[in-house]
């Protein structure tokens, strides 16, 4: 089922654009402007919207716990039709508007913050992965090696010897810690968010909760005629 605050949702399998979306000006000239045929193009657009970007709610999206980059190749690969080209997307003037529209008016001050958090943390988590457990690193080494005289004596020679890189990573990972605590308390002032929106929701859904809130006649300014 749609929520009251949804611009695009899932009904029986594909993605809809409610009444309320298309108020919005860049979707509205998005569609109007469309040449493609039955106005595929938007629609794939919509779909590829939703899957990348509705990550928040009950009825989002089910890659919401991906990284950006993976829901977009996951979004053009399964979702967009005949247009399987992240640039179909990405780098048209239409769809980018209505991104920029989408997350304006979509989200809380909270669930931004909490996105761009999550992204931070995804690109940390692929440094983390990527830091080695050990390193090549040389050292001096004295050898004994026979003289033009014949006789031993020590020298100092190159020697590449593999070092665990402890330091460098227990740092790294008291950093994700750190990072994860943060997550964790972002996740919670989202959680509240959500439902506050739900709350407000059912409040104006309900003709029992609407009866309840009183307007005073002097708050409006009442026609003449």
């Amino acid at each position: 089922m749609m929520e009251a605050d949804d611009f695009l949702y899932v009904e029986n399998g594909q993605v809809k654009v409610s009444d309320m979306a298309m108020q919005i000006p860049e979707f509205k000239d998005f569609k109007r402007y469309d040449s493609s045929t039955n106005k595929v193009f938007f629609n794939c657009a919509m779909s590829y919207i939703f899957y990348v970007y509705k990550v928040f709610g009950e009825n989002r999206s089910y890659m919401y716990n991906m990284s950006l980059p993976q829901r977009k190749a996951k979004a053009v690969k399964h979702h967009t039709g005949t247009y399987k080209n992240l640039s179909d997307f990405e780098d048209n003037k239409w769809v980018r508007a209505c991104v920029e529209a989408y997350l304006l008016y979509s989200r809380t001050r909270s669930e931004v913050l909490f996105d761009a958090l999550k992204n931070d943390i995804d690109r940390y988590i692929d440094y983390v992965q990527n830091i080695p457990h050990s390193f090549k690193k040389t050292v001096k080494v004295g050898v004994n090696v026979l003289n033009e005289d014949n006789k031993l004596e020590e020298r100092l020679m190159d020697v590449e010897v593999e070092v665990a890189n402890t330091k460098e990573r227990l740092e790294a990972l008291k950093q994700a810690k750190d990072l994860d605590d943060l997550y964790k308390r972002s996740l919670a002032d989202v959680n509240k968010d959500a439902k506050l929106k739900k709350v407000n929701s059912r409040r104006f859904e309900n003709p029992v909760e609407v009866s309840k809130i009183v307007i005073d006649d002097n708050e409006f300014p009442i026609s003449a005629e």
